[in-house]
């Protein structure tokens, strides 16, 4: 089970991450943690105004309960929004984040 991360200690963890995944709009820190596998969302305000941010947030959660399964278990992720991506569609939203899941899987 994938859970979200939403207490700031936790995301203070992320300050020397373990691996660090790119892609055209988004990074990703990752810890690695044998005991739960969870997921935190950082979207800034350079990405745009709240309701994109909102939106784009709705939008990797989504997709989050739609892949939970396809995650390898025993990490932290978190996904940093770069600008661009709350312009992103959701089939393009999810093309790229399955493929920084797939670089997880490379490197696990």
């Amino acid at each position: 089970m994938l859970r979200r991360i939403t207490k700031h200690s936790e995301y203070r963890e992320f300050s020397s991450p373990d691996l660090f995944l790119r892609s055209d709009h988004f990074y990703a820190a990752v810890l690695f943690d044998p005991h739960e596998s969870a997921l935190g969302i950082t979207i800034g305000k350079k990405i745009g105004k709240a309701h994109t941010r909102n939106l784009l947030k709705r939008r990797i959660k989504a997709w989050a309960r739609l892949r939970c399964r396809d995650f390898p278990q025993g990490f932290k992720l978190n996904l940093i929004a770069r600008p661009g991506a709350g312009e992103l569609s959701w089939n393009e939203l999810c093309a790229e984040l399955d493929k920084l899941s797939a670089q997880l899987w490379e490197r696990c």
